[in-house]
């Protein structure tokens, strides 16, 4: 497939140029931007206009551009909801493939969620996991109450430095940046977002009618010949 850098993809024409060129007005989603180019294909299909319908690809494509990357850039995601019936099942309604720009980001441990420290809770030692402390006198009676080295809690927790993070609480991550890299055009559906259906073939029916002259075979024609009337030959 063909990749295009992106900075050589965006056309010369600013985005309220090509916003101009679809209809879309300056407040629309990647789904107005589809339909209104849609709409458009149809009018000039019915009108034999397609000869420049690059244009008008063209300018769905700087404007879906223009949106997915808004979103990446607000929720690390793009979502485009296709309005067409035939939606490509290769580009998902874009008429393109994205491939954006890699970035390295500081997430939080998924260990101590950034914390920085684990807490480990280990069955009390002093007291084996019972949360009382007993001791029986030899001349009767004893004693039986909270252990004090767990509270009565039946386990000490102990904390320390998250090995995974190192005790920095962070953890980098290599995400997708919010820049298009490039874009590869959709050979499936020619960059339209949707597939056209292909016109079904005609099954010719055997016509019944036969010729009056049909053309016979040497052999055919003696073998008819020898059941005509000496009379008819």
């Amino acid at each position: 497939m063909t990749e295009h850098i992106a900075a050589e993809v965006q056309s010369a024409q600013t985005i309220s140029e090509v916003e101009k060129i679809l209809g879309v007005g300056t407040n629309y989603t990647p789904e107005y931007v589809l339909k209104c180019f849609d709409i458009t294909y149809q009018v000039k299909e019915e009108n034999n206009e397609l000869d420049d319908i690059g244009i008008f690809i063209d300018a769905k494509n700087q404007l879906l551009r223009h949106l997915v990357s808004s979103q990446m850039k607000s929720r690390r995601y793009f979502e485009i909801k296709s309005p067409f019936e035939n939606t490509c099942v290769a580009c998902r309604g874009s008429g393109e493939i994205y491939k954006f720009n890699r970035k390295t980001v500081l997430i939080n441990c998924h260990i101590c969620g950034g914390k920085k420290t684990i807490k480990e809770s280990t069955p009390c030692e002093k007291c084996d996991g019972t949360g009382r402390f007993k001791t029986a006198f030899k001349g009767g009676g004893g004693i039986d109450v909270s252990c004090l080295s767990c509270g009565g809690k039946k386990e000490t927790v102990t904390i320390s430095k998250c090995s995974e993070c190192l005790g920095t609480g962070k953890k980098q991550k290599v995400v997708a940046d919010h820049t298009i890299k490039s874009t590869t055009p959709c050979k499936h559906c020619r960059q339209l977002g949707f597939t056209k259906d292909k016109p079904e073939k005609k099954v010719k029916k055997r016509s019944s009618y036969t010729p009056a002259n049909p053309v016979l075979t040497m052999n055919l024609a003696k073998q008819i010949k020898e059941f005509i009337p000496p009379e008819q030959k």
